[in-house]
């Protein structure tokens, strides 16, 4: 059995081709470059409201060298999430900084950095992160949003610099 040949189907079809052959190299170049900038940079989405922004790029590779940059890392642990979920937060502190709780109120070198909370709202109790100076190879990341699963609890806790993507730039 041969299948009928449709005449407007064929035609669209011929005109793909010769448009593609035509036009190669526009899309080799435009499938280097896609290529090159996933190899360097990765989007990132914000779901919550922990931050005002919702989008961001992140520049792989990179570390912050500052308090108030945003960095992206991976989240590790079991509890709350994915293993393998991007979070973004803002750099609240830096190695050799000092963390403080008083109260649940965690500070870093006597500014307040956030409250933590008694409890998840989902009910699972939240241990505020434990006091001490932050060592080399940590950041402190953190947002501005009560709500918000960063460094001032045990469970998030300091983010090792390995576990950090790279720093992101907020888009919108």
């Amino acid at each position: 059995m041969t299948i009928p040949a449709y005449p407007r189907i064929r035609f669209t079809l011929l005109v793909l081709a010769r448009h593609a052959r035509r036009r190669w190299w526009l899309y080799g170049l435009a499938s280097a470059m896609f290529g090159w900038a996933f190899c360097h940079y990765r989007l990132a989405l914000n779901m919550s409201n922990s931050l005002p922004e919702s989008m961001y790029l992140v520049v792989l590779g990179t570390q912050p060298t500052r308090v108030g940059q945003y960095v992206a890392f991976e989240w590790q642990r079991d509890q709350f999430y994915r293993r393998d979920w991007l979070f973004v937060k803002r750099v609240a502190g830096l190695p050799g900084q000092c963390v403080t709780v008083t109260q649940r109120s965690v500070y870093i070198d006597g500014k307040l950095a956030g409250y933590a909370k008694p409890v998840s709202r989902r009910g699972v109790p939240l241990a505020p992160i434990a006091p001490g100076v932050i060592p080399a190879g940590y950041v402190y990341a953190a947002a501005s949003h009560p709500d918000s699963l960063d460094s001032r609890y045990r469970v998030t806790g300091l983010i090792a610099t390995s576990r950090i993507v790279g720093t992101a730039y907020a888009i919108f």
